[in-house]
């Protein structure tokens, strides 16, 4: 028992003495601290550190600092690793998802702008036959020598005055090349025969019904409606003169007659809205019209101009 107590005596005493500070040169302390901080520090230093006999050395705490820190970072980066390796699955999904979606939306985008090319060329065809039709310039066919005559008679009678291609009192015949200025003839040979009223009963007859039989002179409801009331007025079936017409497929009214109280008397300004349209050169382009109808035409305009100088006079 003696020997046990002297044993934990002397390592009290032993560290005690371990404990108590010692005097030691300031230069050697400084050489020790040099040299202990350029290597490695004794397990003594660390220990009274650690306990607290000895203040921690502004190095150590910054390597302290340096190591919590770096512990730091690799755990949050080892976190995120984590948090990357789970989410990285539903990612995937999501992303093939999305491809799916994107791959859908692109066979649409792609079936629409094939639509929209296909369509968008129907519409530049269109356009460019539309184009084509407005840059057109029709030529017309030059004026026959009764028609000449019979648009001076117009121009003498003042039936031409409102017309904006006639300048001065002088007649141009060149003036007359455009749609506009035929039409114009037309129209004012429609008031002729208005006010010359008098002039259908001695018309000719069968160079009338020759030009009726023929059919109409255009698709114009107005001209098409004048030669089925001048037909009406012969008595000829409307279906006799549509089976054969060129026009019978485009035409809105085929084998339909006018029933009007204009079919029991011939009407000089029904006839006008005819007979007109030939030698103007404003009947349907499809049309071929037999020479014989031309002569009927031209007679009749002869004997619609000699009858209004010598037995009539314009109605008031």
């Amino acid at each position: 028992m003696a020997i046990l107590l002297k044993t934990i005596l002397k390592n009290q005493t032993l560290f005690k003495t371990l404990l108590k500070p010692q005097f030691v040169s300031p230069l050697i302390v400084s050489r020790n601290f040099t040299s202990e901080e350029a290597h490695k520090k004794p397990l003594s230093v660390f220990f009274e550190e650690a306990v607290g006999l000895r203040p921690k050395s502004e190095t150590s705490e910054i390597e302290e600092e340096e190591g919590n820190e770096l512990k730091r970072k690799l755990l949050e980066l080892e976190r995120k690793l984590i948090e990357l390796k789970k989410s990285e699955p539903v990612r995937k999904k999501k992303h093939k998802g999305k491809v799916l979606i994107s791959e859908k939306t692109e066979q649409n985008e792609k079936r629409n702008n094939l639509y929209k090319l296909f369509k968008g060329d129907e519409e530049k065809e269109m356009k460019k036959h539309s184009r084509e039709k407005e840059d057109v310039i029709r030529v017309y066919k030059e004026l026959p020598i009764e028609m000449v005559s019979f648009v001076r008679l117009l121009h003498k009678e003042g039936y031409l005055n409102k017309a904006n291609f006639i300048t001065g009192e002088k007649l141009d015949m060149g003036n007359l090349d455009e749609e506009y200025a035929r039409t114009f003839v037309k129209f004012a040979a429609e008031r002729f025969g208005k006010d010359y009223q008098e002039i259908a009963k001695w018309l000719s007859g069968s160079d009338l019904k020759k030009i009726v039989l023929f059919g109409c002179p255009s698709l114009e409801k107005r001209a098409v409606f004048a030669a089925k009331t001048l037909r009406n007025f012969f008595d000829i079936h409307e279906n006799n003169v549509c089976e054969k017409c060129v026009l019978k497929e485009k035409c809105k009214f085929p084998n339909q007659s006018v029933w009007d109280g204009k079919t029991k008397h011939l009407h000089l300004s029904v006839v006008m809205k005819v007979i007109t349209l030939y030698p103007l050169d404003l009947a349907h382009p499809k049309l071929q019209v037999p020479q014989e109808v031309q002569d009927s035409v031209s007679r009749l305009l002869m004997e619609i101009q000699n009858l209004s100088r010598t037995i009539c006079t314009p109605l008031a």
